[in-house]
């Protein structure tokens, strides 16, 4: 049934509309052998298979029904961000070849930019290295139920538009990083390229004449829209400082 309320944790989504942001546990794969002729990327070396969890109870004590996605405004611009960063190109590490609902499961492949963009390359590492495994989706719901008595959820989504899908914690959690540097699935040169593209773009005019109060920026004209994303591109370079100091 339709609740007349909407949820009071609506956020502003990729499109400036409200909605809502959940995470999502994945199970991660190298893809396997493509008969249907699903594209791969180059080589098929920079993508990875994201297969969602079952309809679990999430932190919120909500359920999202995986036959409800609505997914033809993502197929528009299927892009897969980090952490919901928009305020500029260095957050946008891939794209998703296929998103669709494969058995009762949200389903994508993802290609990762990994030969332009060196956070995208640590992201796959990390993926692929089993080092992180959840990407954050962004939604607007359409049609939801609460629960209550014997139901073992607060509200359940029943049929929802997919708006964005994001990594999370990559690359800004350094234990991520660490561990995934010392297996092996994140390169050295992988953090150094990273660190060297952060101290260019905070080094922009535009950054250096940013105000600082309130957390202001203009790394980037796009940026303004997004006043918080030039802290957060500090709080990634002395994380990867931090890190490179004891390599």
């Amino acid at each position: 049934m339709n609740n007349p309320e909407p949820p009071s944790r609506l956020v502003t989504l990729s499109d400036g509309r409200p909605g809502l942001r959940g995470t999502m546990l994945v199970d991660v794969r190298e893809p396997a052998s493509s008969p249907g002729g699903e594209d791969l990327g180059e080589g098929g070396t920079d993508v990875l298979d994201f297969v969602s969890s079952d309809e679990t109870l999430d932190r919120y004590n909500e359920i999202i029904q995986a036959s409800g996605w609505k997914l033809s405004c993502y197929h528009r611009n299927p892009v897969f961000q980090n952490a919901h960063q928009y305020g500029d190109v260095i957050f946008t590490l891939g794209r998703a070849l296929i998103t669709e609902v494969r058995g009762g499961k949200l389903y994508q492949r993802i290609q990762f930019a990994i030969d332009v963009n060196p956070m995208a390359r640590i992201a796959h590492g990390l993926y692929g290295g089993k080092f992180l495994k959840a990407v954050s989706v962004g939604f607007i719901p359409l049609r939801w139920e609460d629960g209550g008595g014997r139901a073992a959820y607060s509200r359940k989504y029943i049929e929802q538009e997919l708006l964005e899908v994001s990594a999370v914690a990559i690359p800004a959690n350094p234990n991520a990083l660490a561990l995934g540097l010392k297996s092996g699935a994140v390169e050295k040169s992988d953090l150094r390229n990273l660190a060297d593209l952060l101290r260019l773009t905070l080094e922009t005019p535009h950054a250096r004449n940013a105000p600082r109060a309130g957390c202001q920026s203009a790394v980037s004209p796009i940026v303004n829209r997004h006043p918080c994303n030039h802290q957060r591109l500090i709080t990634l370079a002395r994380s990867l400082r931090d890190l490179l100091k004891h390599i």
